[in-house]
């Protein structure tokens, strides 16, 4: 009996041990990402595509465009619509 109370004071930090203030471990920082810079492009995305570029990815209205490793995000405004504009045009922007 004895050797079996001596038993449990001896494992009674163990089982103490997880209650115990723990400080929080403190996260790397996090690496700094530079701004997206956009830069109007006084070209439609149609004459972009003529010049080379390719479309790498869309969603919707929106395209990404590449050429040569330089990205060209681009949106299509349909004729009509709420606009009620005349011609399907397009809004694009160089980034970085």
């Amino acid at each position: 009996m004895i050797r079996h109370a001596l038993l449990a004071l001896s494992l009674l930090p163990l089982a103490a041990s997880p209650l115990r203030a723990q400080a929080p471990a403190t996260a790397p920082a996090a690496p700094q990402r530079p701004a997206t810079m956009w830069e109007d492009v006084d070209q439609p995305m149609s004459a972009l595509l003529n010049g080379g570029h390719r479309i790498v990815s869309s969603m919707g209205p929106s395209f990404t465009l590449e050429r040569n490793g330089k990205y060209v995000a681009c949106e299509v405004r349909p004729a009509g619509g709420m606009r009620g504009a005349r011609e399907t045009t397009s809004e694009c922007h160089r980034l970085n």
